[in-house]
């Protein structure tokens, strides 16, 4: 097997011989997406380390390694042995990877990159970072033809999300981004991010493991749009719908064309974040494009979710907390019968159950099943060679989340096996009352998820505690379980809406120690309106109980305590008409009201 070194030495071979004095090697495809088919996980190959978020840097004479938070322990495992160093993202000293080749590299240096894996607003970045160094960038594809055995681009079978579960046609959501092209004066837009393209068009596909994506572009113009895709794997159906509703479908190869055979004047509106440098660098480049530089318009209309998706997203959650009753039954009996049960063990038994519930397409990411120290790596993936084996003792993280026709699910729980120490149960208290202060929030129209965060995690704070992570994210409609624009960090400048999903999930990371979690997903709804102005809240969605057996009581408040009460009221009463047997009596028992 060839090693990370081997592999860095003959990527900086193929660096010389393209006159490139370093190589930049992104977690990205085409479509600036978060999770990638195989055939774009570069940086995994090249560098060994197989998280979701991290950019690969190599010079003449030093590798980097850079990620954020949630990687830090995973990274520095992975890393071991081999020439890359670890960068620690958003850590004071730190530079970013780009501050670090304008450091490093000398005047009149080049920086190599493939132009489809890089944003447009990153290389803006890149050139003022550069300037004072002349450094020179180059669009180059340096990996393809040294990466054995390279996989494939997908190409599963393109069907249609019915109007029944989205809401609104193809052909509806083409007119409301026209409205929003009108209002800023643009002609069209070009979308790249796979999740807007599947919302626009109300497709699905499987080219990506837990996203039911396809790999495609979309061109929309105010008396036209087109779709760009692998169109051999087509159902006939899909294209005739696509037909009926104005779209024109062309190969996913001819969007470069496209955009070059424009030959009249047109004002095009570009959001630099998400379309890639390639593409981008042939719309510069056409005389009769005009670009204006602006947010991609389905992000934030899909952003807000409509009445027919909301209602059809909750059905998805009532489905989704059955089958965690369904597993939670199953792996208690197999626990106090003393079998043996592994995280993976955990894994395999949540795929199974959720794949019991009608409409399920799928998990919506890997289950994280991470046991006491383990679960303190946020992104932990037990692996069947290398997973830990379940005691009665201590506590169990649990990530999980299904795909359903109907939505995208999410939700942490933190079960606790057994015996904790005091540190664990405070530990887990404190999470817990961080969940509750986001839960019960109310907000005034104008708030950002920036101001919201700071709610949450004053909570742990006040302990001397952080997380080096966001308090929640958005949620597609199945779709990405990732959905910008809303979420819940210090640095969210997006104003939260009526209609938007988002995730809370506060937690406590002790490396060597544990790791806690407990995530719902909320719906921002209207709360009051009065001279002050509107006023908004949030309704949780997620249906399943949180484990009590961690609570220290006395550390809770009166109005958190009946919070917990009223919550696990509310999961009994959405749950119990679709059980019975074991399954309701244990729903009873874990949802039954806790007391000083």
């Amino acid at each position: 097997m060839i090693s990370v070194n081997e592999r860095v030495a003959e990527l900086r071979r193929k660096m010389k011989k393209n006159g490139v004095q370093a190589c930049i090697i992104p977690s990205s495809d085409p479509h600036m997406s978060e999770y990638m088919p195989a055939h774009w996980q570069a940086r995994s190959y090249f560098s060994g380390f197989d998280g979701s978020a991290g950019t690969l840097v190599v010079t003449e004479k030093e590798s980097g390694l850079w990620t954020d938070g949630r990687y830090f322990i995973q990274a520095d495992h992975q890393l071991s042995g081999s020439e890359v160093v670890l960068y620690r993202m958003a850590v004071k000293g730190v530079p970013t990877y780009i501050e670090f080749l304008a450091d490093k590299l000398d005047k009149g240096d080049t920086v190599g990159f493939d132009g489809k894996l890089i944003s447009a607003s990153t290389v803006k970045e890149m050139n003022e970072k550069f300037a004072d160094k002349a450094l020179n960038i180059k669009a180059v594809d340096l990996i393809d033809d040294i990466w054995p055995e390279r996989p494939e681009i997908p190409a599963s079978k393109v069907f249609v999300h019915d109007v029944k579960y989205a809401g609104y046609t193809c052909h509806e959501k083409l007119e409301q981004v026209r409205a929003e092209l009108k209002k800023q004066k643009a002609d069209g837009e070009v979308f790249t991010r796979l999740d807007c393209v599947a919302w626009l068009m109300n497709i699905r596909a499987d080219d990506i493991d837990y996203n039911p994506l396809a790999i495609s572009y979309a061109i929309v113009y105010s008396d036209s749009a087109y779709l760009f895709f692998n169109t051999r794997r087509v159902l006939p159906e899909t294209l005739t719908y696509l037909k009926e509703n104005g779209v024109t479908v062309r190969e996913y190869e001819e969007i470069d064309e496209a955009l070059k055979s424009i030959s009249k004047k047109k004002t095009m509106l570009v959001d630099t974040a998400s379309i890639n440098y390639d593409l981008y660098t042939i719309l510069q480049h056409n005389d009769f494009v005009t670009i204006q530089d602006g947010c991609d318009t389905v992000v934030n209309l899909k952003g807000v979710k409509n009445e027919t998706e909301i209602r059809n997203i909750i059905e998805a959650h009532v489905k989704d907390g059955c089958a965690l009753v369904e597993f939670r039954v199953k792996f208690d009996e197999m626990m106090k019968n003393g079998e043996t049960v592994t995280e993976c063990t955990v894994c395999d038994m949540l795929k199974e159950y959720r794949a019991k519930q009608p409409n399920n397409m799928g998990e919506s990411f890997g289950t994280i099943a991470a046991y006491n120290e383990n679960a303190a790596m946020m992104h932990y993936s037990p692996k069947p060679d290398a997973c830990s084996t379940l005691k009665n003792r201590g506590f169990l993280l649990v990530d999980s989340g299904g795909q359903y026709l109907e939505g995208t699910t999410d939700i942490t729980r933190t079960f606790v096996l057994g015996e904790l120490s005091q540190e664990e149960k405070e530990h887990y208290t404190y999470v817990l009352k961080a969940h509750i202060a986001l839960a019960t929030t109310v907000f005034l129209e104008g708030c950002t998820g920036g101001n919201i965060d700071i709610l949450c995690r004053e909570q742990v704070w006040k302990h001397g505690i952080d997380y080096r992570c966001g308090t929640g994210h958005g949620v597609g409609m199945f779709s990405s379980v990732h959905e910008g624009p809303q979420n819940l960090r210090i640095s969210n400048n997006v104003v939260f809406k009526k209609g938007m999903t988002v995730t809370n999930e506060p937690g406590i990371y002790e490396e060597g120690k544990h790791g806690i979690r407990t995530e719902n997903i909320m719906l921002v709804t209207e709360f009051e309106n009065n001279e002050y102005g509107q006023f908004y809240k949030f309704d949780i969605i997620t249906y399943f109980p949180i484990d009590t057996a961690g609570v220290l009581v006395e550390l809770l408040t009166d109005d958190e305590l009946s919070w917990l009460n009223d919550y696990h009221k509310m999961v009994y009463a959405k749950l119990s008409p679709s059980l019975s047997g074991k399954e309701l009596d244990w729903l009873k028992k874990h949802t039954e009201p806790i007391h000083r």
